[in-house]
């Protein structure tokens, strides 16, 4: 859907360039070019600001700038809404944040309420967020250097041996 949207706006600056060049002289004509240079300029900061906002797979880097009908042949970058507000919110936060301040943010950007623990099993599973090492409960969308040297654990990837803890699903061993 936002894919659209900025083809959208990309079509009508593209509209109101052929205007504007069709009467290039006139004033009217460079203002409807001036014109498209903003909406230019719109589209760019929409594709920017939903970059930012969106669960991308770490390994595919940001792929909004690709033909949505490619887009739709990617198994990987397949998100859910929820995921999307999960990472909207860990960046709202400058790119990290507690699961207090993520239910918290849920609610204030999106009157989404969610259970803690369903949160921390959607947090668990997806590819664009890891643990903040030495923080317990802390999330982060930054893509640590090196995961394996980690004491932490990579989302998806469960938790260390050393932290001792043992699988999240586990009811009676989660540590928050």
């Amino acid at each position: 859907m936002m894919a659209e949207s900025v083809q959208y706006v990309k079509d009508v600056a593209e509209f109101l360039r052929v205007a504007g060049e069709k009467d290039a002289n006139s004033e009217r004509g460079q203002r409807l070019i001036s014109y498209a240079d903003v909406v230019d300029s719109a589209a760019a900061e929409i594709s920017r600001l939903r970059s930012l906002t969106s669960a991308l797979p770490p390994d595919l880097g940001d792929i909004h700038d690709l033909p949505q009908e490619l887009i739709d042949e990617l198994s990987a970058a397949k998100t859910d809404e929820l995921e999307d507000q999960l990472v909207t919110v860990i960046n709202s936060y400058g790119g990290e944040a507690s699961l207090d301040q993520i239910l918290v943010g849920l609610y204030r950007k999106f009157k989404a309420m969610q259970k803690r623990r369903f949160i921390q099993n959607k947090l668990y599973r997806m590819e664009a967020v890891w643990s903040v090492d030495g923080k317990k409960g802390f999330y982060t969308t930054q893509k640590p250097e090196d995961p394996q040297d980690s004491e932490g654990y990579r989302a998806s990837e469960g938790y260390s041996s050393q932290s001792g803890y043992g699988e999240p699903d586990d009811e009676t061993q989660i540590p928050f």
